[in-house]
């Protein structure tokens, strides 16, 4: 009986591993069961066996890849949040999204998975944007909330929270005309310190610019 445990389970660790892959390559809608079954090589009956349905598989991907990928945004910044500063904050907030989306060898599948999703929802998509995404964004919202001051409003702090993820995702899908504009340009882990800096002096100068004309107005 335990080593017919341990087989499942290595079964199921193959056929995870495996339709991480494709289901990263390809889409929910395109990756089939046979070539998830093919690329690990077991049965195509499997991926009913383990885990009910495709659909069912697809939901596990997402949340163990997104998940790790969610789980490890701080990229070793290992200081508590409540000792930095607003500012500080937001250039955290800022290299770990960064890192998030332009680091090629580190959460690649989960990158591709939520490009995917973005282009071509699939059913588990609410579960994302309630459980991974929603989060980061209610916590971007309330560093640009503090940024800002009590005297502005929600309209105010979302159209700002929209132009700091602009000012990334730029980056991300100009990935590859940035670097033929600007040849010497690589995505490394310096450029990513070194964009988040940019975008945190850019970003809080507009917001103390926001913040002084709410006091000036008395708004």
């Amino acid at each position: 009986m335990r080593n017919q445990t341990v087989v499942q389970k290595i079964t199921q660790e193959r056929i995870l591993s495996a339709a991480t892959e494709v289901f990263a390559e390809q889409g929910f809608h395109k990756t089939t069961i046979r070539e998830i079954c093919s690329r690990a090589g077991v049965n195509v009956a499997s991926v009913n066996y383990h885990f009910g349905s495709k659909e069912n598989l697809y939901r596990e991907v997402c949340l163990h890849a997104l998940g790790l990928s969610a789980r490890s945004q701080n990229h070793g910044r290992h200081l508590p949040e409540e000792m930095l500063s607003p500012e500080e904050q937001l250039e955290r907030f800022i290299h770990s999204f960064l890192c998030e989306i332009l680091d090629q060898s580190t959460n690649v599948h989960a990158s591709k998975i939520m490009v995917w999703e973005m282009n071509e929802p699939s059913g588990i998509f609410d579960v994302i944007v309630t459980d991974i995404i929603k989060p980061h964004h209610e916590r971007l919202c309330a560093i640009v909330a503090a940024l800002l001051g009590q005297r502005a409003d929600e309209e105010l702090i979302k159209q700002c929270v929209f132009s700091i993820i602009g000012q990334c995702l730029h980056y991300r899908y100009g990935r590859h005309v940035i670097p033929r504009l600007y040849p010497p340009l690589q995505y490394t882990p310096e450029t990513f310190e070194r964009l988040a800096r940019h975008i945190t002096r850019f970003t809080a100068a507009a917001l103390r610019a926001f913040a002084a004309e709410l006091q000036d107005y008395g708004v």
